[in-house]
């Protein structure tokens, strides 16, 4: 296009001066002709006029190209010349023109008059593109602006941007330009691991987190929480660095807890990449408890006719701890004590017998999935699982292991949700570091109640679905057992977590 500018230009300037050379040779012709008659005229000849003409003008013009060939040589050499100059202005103005119309536009045509278009500022320096999703950098909500009553917001999560114009108060045709301003979202937090990137930003806990399309979110990385132990920090996404190779099997870190201990979860024999669908990904199957007719059983211990019982091992407990026993105990020297595991039961009914017997009861959990709001709280010591030697807790375990929690799930980046409304499908999470393409239980309950109103009232507890999405599942349910243990946070380390080199502690 630009060239075919360029081309039409030559050649509409071409004719005008070839129009205004016909009409300086014309003038020459008639000049001759009216000086020629006069002097046929004069002597009393008689000549023809079309031969009068013809001689003339065949003479003028031989004379004029003989006398001036030089001079016209110059003056279509200046032209030329000028016009290459001004042809090539004109086609670098219009490129310039067109890129700079093209800068930064993140989607589609660029339209105007009445567009929006995007300057994008990376560490308060101008660029032309926008910063990738989990490069490091976050939007700046307190620089970033746009003209005309434009508000620009930014989500995180999905890297998506949203212009509201509810204030919008520009005359017509009037484009709005916004700057959009990033900045190093991350911070070097020291752990047993060694130094690590933590993002500084809140993802939302309603989106799933994958590499996955079928993701809302692609965000993946350190993300920071806050537990009973101070500042914690939690695995999110299609990570490929939190790898761990002990006990003869390989595990994936969920998170460094508030003591600095390292929590992970069993992953199989083998290195698995994230999605992949295998049953040697959970060490055994299991139901969660023998039965589901009272709110008990909602326990990873429990006692009847109490909300926070202890007197019984659940199923899932005794083949947790055989597990432990069987496996994990020649290597004790590098398993924390300390760290626990809560189970929380706290009730929402706000009624006195809400989590005993068959009062229909829905527990603290439901609620912050309902929500998106994971917390890593525990709120009742008695629901906080540990050791008897250790300083925190309900000291009531046999063995220092557990589950996970539903709270720990979500943040790894399955979605919250009403898992209650029957048929109601949470996003999957198809390759996230905790799909394993099998079912499996947390620690955390849901409720005691009518799930799919057809079916008798059921204890269900959270769990992870083969389709790879957070659900409720009644507790005696036979399905995956993950183990979930605590390293000492004064191990030595080496790996660097791949898959290839997997973390190992001597």
């Amino acid at each position: 296009m630009k060239h075919l500018i360029f081309i039409i230009f030559l050649c509409h300037f071409h004719h005008v001066l070839s129009f205004y050379y016909i009409i300086y040779l014309y003038k020459m012709c008639l000049k001759k002709i009216i000086n020629s008659l006069s002097i046929f005229l004069d002597g009393g000849g008689v000549i023809h006029s079309t031969m009068v003409l013809e001689w003339v003008c065949t003479m003028k013009l031989e004379k004029f190209k003989e006398k001036n060939s030089k001079k016209k040589f110059i003056i279509i050499f200046t032209v030329c010349c000028v016009l290459l100059l001004a042809g090539i202005f004109l086609y670098t103005t219009y490129a310039v023109f067109t890129e700079e119309k093209e800068f930064n536009v993140i989607k589609g045509e660029y339209q105007d008059p009445g567009d929006i278009y995007f300057a994008y500022y990376v560490d308060g320096q101008i660029t032309r593109e926008l910063p990738k999703q989990n490069s490091g950098y976050i939007f700046d909500a307190e620089q970033s602006n746009c003209t005309n009553g434009v508000v620009p917001t930014f989500d995180n999560s999905t890297w998506e941007f949203t212009a509201k114009y509810s204030d919008y108060n520009a005359t017509d045709y009037t484009r709005t330009k916004c700057n959009l301003y990033f900045k190093t979202g991350t911070k070097t937090v020291s752990t047993a691991l060694g130094d690590l990137s933590v993002y500084i930003y809140t993802p939302d806990f309603t989106k799933s987190a994958c590499d996955d399309a079928t993701c809302e979110s692609h965000e993946k990385g350190i993300f920071e929480r806050t537990d009973n132990d101070g500042p914690t920090y939690y695995y999110r996404g299609s990570v490929e660095n939190n790898y761990v190779f002990f006990a003869g099997y390989y595990w994936r870190i969920i998170r460094i807890n508030g003591d600095g201990t390292i929590r992970m979860i069993y992953d199989g024999t083998a290195a698995h990449p994230n999605g992949e669908s295998s049953t040697d990904r959970y060490y055994t199957t299991t139901t969660f408890n023998p039965a589901y007719t009272d709110n008990m059983y909602v326990g990873y211990m429990y006692t009847s006719g109490e909300v926070h019982g202890l007197g019984t091992s659940s199923t899932i407990k005794t083949a947790n701890d055989n597990y432990y026993a069987s496996n994990l105990s020649i290597y004790s020297s590098n398993i924390d004590t300390n760290a626990g595991f809560c189970g929380d039961r706290s009730t929402l009914n706000g009624i006195s017998t809400a989590g005993i017997g068959t009062t229909v009861t829905f527990y603290g959990g439901y609620l912050r999935a309902l929500n998106g709001t994971p917390s890593l709280l525990c709120e009742n010591t008695s629901d906080y699982y540990t050791i008897s030697s250790s300083n925190k807790g309900n000291k009531a375990l046999t063995y220092p292991v557990g589950l996970i929690t539903m709270d720990e799930i979500m943040l790894a980046g399955f979605a919250g949700g009403d898992v209650n409304v029957f048929g109601n499908v949470l996003p999957s999470s198809v390759n996230n570091y905790l799909a394993i393409g099998n079912n499996f239980y947390s620690i955390t309950p849901i409720a005691y109640h009518n799930a799919f109103y057809y079916h008798p009232y059921t204890v269900d507890i959270f769990s992870v679905l083969e389709s790879n999405m957070l659900v409720s599942l009644c507790v005696n349910n036979l399905i995956g057992l993950r183990p979930v243990i605590n390293i000492r946070s004064d191990v030595t380390v080496s790996g660097d977590g791949t898959m290839q080199n997997p973390y190992k502690f001597n």
